[in-house]
C-alpha cells in the first residue's frame, strides 16, 4: 500500500527544523543544551513508510552506555560521541530558528504565567503558528475532563480551538470532552493500578501514565471528535509499544484504508512508537491490535499551520498522588513531555494525600518540588500553576494543612497557585454542596458531580483570564 493514496488521511511530515515560539527563562548553557538534547531524544529519529505514506516515529529506551545519569548527562550529544543517530547531528548543524515573537510579549507583572501569556498574546495577535499547550497532571478530579474540560472550553473559546489533545484509547470507562470513545472486546491495563506510589514493571507508560493492550479474544478501540468540522484538517499521533516483531496494529481513519503499524526494524522491544496521520474531514479513527502491542496514547489536534489554537492535555487517573508521576521512568517520560512542549503545567493532586492516615506534609513538599524538577529538565521554560485540594469530608483536619503545604512550595518553586479549598467555601463545603439540589458534591463526600466539576473548572479560566491582559 505505500504508493496508494489514502481518501482520509495522507502523510504528515515532521517539521524537523522547526522550533515552536517561547517565552525567555534565564537558565544556564548546560541547561539550554540538556533540553536542546532531551528534544533531539524525543524528536523523530527513523521514518519509514507505512500504508499510505504516515510517518512514523520512535524513541527507543536508552541503554545504560547511551544514557548514564543524571539526566543531563545521559541526554547531552557530547556523551553520546559517534553513537549519536544522523538526524541528531544534522539538527546541531542547522541554523538558529528566528526570533520567537513571544520574547517581545513577556510581562514582569504577570508573574508565574508570565510565558504562557506571552504565548497567548502571539496567538491572539496573529504572530504565533502553534498552538499553545497545557498539561494538566492529577488524579481523579481531572480523569474524567470536566474541571479541566471547562478550563480548555475557555480558553479555546477565547484563543481559537486546537483540538483535543491527548487521550486514552482501550479504556473502557474513560471520557473526554468533544470526543466520543469505544472499546470492544476484554482490555487489560498496566499498571494494574496506575493510581499507585510504588515503582512498577520497566517505568515506561507512555505521557498519560497508562498502557492498554488486548487481554482475550479480538478487540478494538474508537475515537470519534464530536466538534470537528466537515473540512477541520485533524492530525493523529498514535503512541505504542511492542514487545515482538509480529505486533501489529491497524489504524483506520474515516472510511479510508488501514495502516498497519509495528516496530521499525532493529528496535529494542519496549521502544515507545509514534506514528503520525493527518485527515480532513475525517473525524473518527479506530485501532485493532494484533499480537500484544500496547497503546500509549492518542494526540488529536488540528493543524497549527492553518488555524493556532489552546490544546489542553488532561493526564488525570484515578486515585493518584503527588508520587504517581515520580514513579515512572524519567527519561522516557520527560522525552513524551518534550514532545508536547507545554507552556504551562497545572498540578492538580493533594485530595488523596489529605484521606492519607499518615499525612506527613514535608515530604509532600519535596515530592512537589522533584516533580517540577523533572518537568523542568524536560521544559526549562514552562510556567506552572498549583490547585489546591477539594474539601474532602472525611479529612475536615489534614485538607487545610495539605492545602497550606502546597501553597507554600508553589511560592518556594515559583508557581502560581488556586486556592481550590477556599474556591468552594473552605470546611465543610463540600458537605454543604452535597446537600443542594440539585448537588454540586457527591454522596462520598471525596468526589464532586458534573456541576460541581464544571463551576470549579468555569472559576478557574475565570480568575485565569481576569489577570490576563493583551
Amino acid at each position: 500500500m505505500s504508493g496508494a493514496a489514502c481518501p482520509a488521511a495522507r502523510a504528515e511530515l515532521p517539521e524537523r527544523g522547526a522550533a515552536r515560539p517561547r517565552a525567555p527563562r534565564r537558565r544556564s548553557a548546560g541547561a539550554r543544551r540538556a533540553a536542546a538534547a532531551l528534544r533531539a531524544t524525543a524528536a523523530l529519529l527513523a521514518a519509514a513508510a507505512l500504508g499510505c505514506s504516515s510517518t512514523r516515529e520512535h524513541v527507543a529506551p536508552p541503554t545504560p552506555e547511551a544514557a548514564p545519569a543524571p539526566l543531563a548527562a545521559a541526554l547531552d550529544p557530547r556523551r553520546a560521541g559517534a553513537t549519536a543517530p544522523g538526524p541528531t547531528a544534522a539538527r546541531q548543524a542547522e541554523p538558529a530558528p528566528a526570533r520567537p515573537p513571544e520574547l517581545d510579549l513577556v510581562r514582569p507583572e504577570d508573574g508565574a504565567y508570565a510565558r504562557f501569556f506571552a504565548a497567548l498574546r502571539a496567538l491572539e495577535q496573529g504572530r504565533r503558528k502553534d498552538h499553545v499547550r497545557v498539561a494538566w497532571l492529577g488524579d481523579s478530579h481531572a480523569a474524567a475532563d470536566f474541571w479541566s474540560g471547562a478550563l480548555r472550553a475557555a480558553l479555546q473559546g477565547r484563543f481559537g480551538d486546537g483540538g483535543l489533545g491527548f487521550v486514552h484509547l482501550g479504556y473502557a470507562t474513560y471520557r473526554h470532552d468533544g470526543a466520543r470513545i469505544t472499546t470492544e472486546g476484554k482490555w487489560r491495563m498496566r499498571p494494574k493500578m496506575p493510581g499507585g506510589s510504588m515503582p512498577v514493571d520497566d517505568g515506561v507508560f507512555g505521557l498519560g501514565g497508562i498502557l492498554f493492550s488486548a487481554h482475550r479474544g479480538p478487540v478494538r478501540a474508537e475515537i470519534t471528535v464530536t466538534g470537528a468540522g466537515p473540512s477541520t484538517r485533524l492530525l493523529w499521533d498514535v503512541c505504542f509499544r511492542s514487545s515482538a516483531p509480529t505486533d501489529e496494529l491497524a489504524v483506520t481513519i474515516g472510511g479510508g484504508p488501514s495502516e498497519i503499524l509495528r516496530a521499525a526494524a532493529g528496535d529494542a522491544p519496549g521502544a515507545l512508537q509514534h506514528a503520525k496521520l493527518a485527515s480532513v474531514g475525517a473525524t473518527k479513527l479506530g485501532v485493532v491490535p494484533s499480537g500484544a502491542p500496547e497503546l500509549c496514547g492518542l494526540v488529536v489536534e488540528t493543524d497549527p499551520e492553518v488555524s493556532p489554537g489552546v490544546v489542553v492535555d488532561t493526564l488525570g487517573i484515578n486515585g493518584a498522588r503527588l508520587a504517581t508521576p515520580l514513579r515512572w521512568r524519567e527519561l522516557e517520560w520527560a522525552a513524551e513531555l518534550a514532545r508536547r512542549s507545554p507552556e504551562l503545567v497545572v498540578l492538580e493532586y493533594g485530595t488523596n494525600e489529605a484521606g492519607d492516615i499518615t499525612t506527613n506534609p514535608s515530604l509532600y513538599a519535596r515530592q512537589l518540588a522533584e516533580l517540577l524538577a523533572r518537568i523542568r529538565r524536560a521544559e526549562p521554560d514552562v510556567d506552572c500553576l498549583v490547585l489546591a485540594p477539594t474539601d474532602r469530608k472525611d479529612a475536615p483536619e489534614r485538607t487545610p494543612v495539605i492545602r497550606d503545604v502546597l501553597r507554600a512550595a508553589a511560592q518556594q518553586e515559583g508557581c502560581a497557585f488556586w486556592d481550590t479549598y477556599e474556591a468552594m467555601g473552605g470546611r465543610g463545603s463540600i458537605e454543604a454542596w452535597y446537600r443542594e439540589r440539585p448537588p454540586r458534591a457527591s454522596r462520598d463526600g471525596v468526589h464532586l458531580t458534573f456541576r460541581g466539576y464544571r463551576e470549579l473548572g468555569v472559576k478557574l479560566a475565570s480568575d485565569i483570564l481576569e489577570r490576563y491582559r493583551p
